[in-house]
Formats: structure tokens, sequence, C-alpha cells
């Protein structure tokens, strides 16, 4: 992974920050993170703007349900919780922590297998220039693409619409729907494998209004709200 490029450096921040990013390409980011202090200052940039978006929101206690499951994956059903002292888990955990090491050690990957590359794209709010969705795929395999899709924020959807993708080939090439997404804050998207190689070297998504059930013209006919540059990471 090299970090020499702006437009990239911004795009792993700010998916660091929302925590999108697969375990391997975080585990990278954060080494990355511990050598270079103009990083880490672009990581407290996106959390000042990100975090009073989380702030926000309501907390919301989980159901009772869920936390007896929780108990009983821990420590068993009740007439077990004998294993419950204290000996026990520091044994227990002593061992647990042999058995991760020798699990890493054996499962760790040839230096030399290539990770997988991934496109990400930091989608900005046409009018006030602020993040307002994340897409990230994986690239260069054969086969349809899943997208993963992030709305950051509070984003609602006016009546009788639909808020429809579209790659953004690059040049004087018109766009190509990929489909139509929600206002869910995390959601996938199928991308059948005929355009899946057109969307890996795509320059940008944009994400437009249309009426309901989608564009009826096979174009964006609806204002364009957000639109962002495909990064390779």
């Amino acid at each position: 992974m090299r970090l020499d490029n702006d437009r990239l450096r911004q795009a792993l921040a700010a998916e660091y920050v929302l925590g999108t990013l697969p375990p391997r390409a975080r585990r990278r980011f954060q080494w990355h993170l511990r050598r270079d202090p103009g990083l880490r200052r672009l990581v407290g940039q996106w959390e000042r703007r990100l975090t009073p978006l989380a702030d926000g929101l309501p907390p919301l206690a989980p159901p009772r349900r869920v936390w007896s499951a929780i108990e009983q994956r821990l420590f068993g059903a009740p007439r077990a919780r004998v294993w419950r002292s204290v000996a026990f888990w520091r044994l227990a955990a002593a061992a647990a922590g042999v058995a991760a090491i020798a699990l890493a050690v054996w499962l760790a990957p040839p230096e030399d297998i290539a990770p997988p590359e991934r496109m990400v794209t930091v989608m900005t709010d046409i009018q006030t220039q602020s993040p307002a969705m994340t897409v990230s795929w994986d690239a260069g395999r054969p086969g349809q693409r899943l997208l993963r899709i992030r709305v950051i924020g509070h984003a609602e959807m006016a009546p009788d619409t639909a808020w429809e993708l579209w790659m953004l080939p690059g040049g004087d090439k018109p766009p190509v729907s990929l489909g139509l997404v929600s206002t869910h804050e995390t959601q996938t998207l199928t991308v059948p494998r005929e355009l899946a190689a057109r969307l890996d070297q795509a320059w940008g998504l944009a994400m437009s209004v249309e009426p309901r059930g989608g564009s009826p013209t096979g174009l964006p006919t609806g204002p364009v709200l957000y639109k962002g540059q495909c990064v390779r990471i």
C-alpha cells in the first residue's frame, strides 16, 4: 500500500474513521499511522467531521435476550457457572492466548501473496461538500462485484422518488446505472459481471434522485446529490 496520493490518503482516513476498512487493510493502515504524522492529522480531521454525526444518534439499549445470549455463550448454562472462578479464567485466557498465537502463525499467508485490490469512493454532498456516502468493493477478480455502501448521517428520501447509483466511466462516456440504493446506513449492491471490469476502471460514482422505480431513460434525469472519485487501494 503506497500512501503518496492525497486522494487515496483522504479516502483511507475516512474509511478508517468510519470503520469500514477490512481487517487486513485496517492493520496495514494502522502500521502507516504509527509512522506518518500527516496521516494522523488527516484521521483527526475526519474524526472531527464525522463524530458529530454519531453524537446526534440517541443511545439504544440492546434487548435483554441479547445480553442473555452473550452471558450464556461466555459462561454456559446457569448450572455450569461454577466455571466463573478467577483462577479458571486466568488459565483459560493464557491457554487461549497461546492457541491464538499458534493459529495466527499457522494461518499467516506467505509474504509474496499479493492482497486483493480494493476500490474506495468517498462521495460528497454536491451542495455542502461534506462526506455523504462511501462505496467500496474488491476489484480485479472474475465475476460480479459486491458494493459495500455506507450512508452517512440521517439522509431522507422524498416520497415517490428513488436513489439511483451511477458509474462514471470518465471522459465523454455517459453514466451507467448500477441500481437503486436506499437511505439505510449500511447496505450492499450486486453489480453483474458484465459491468465488473468497467466498474474497476471507472473514474467515479454518483447518486441521483429519480422517479419511483428508477430513471425511465437509462440516464440521470433528476438532480445529482452525491459524487466522488474512485480510488484504488
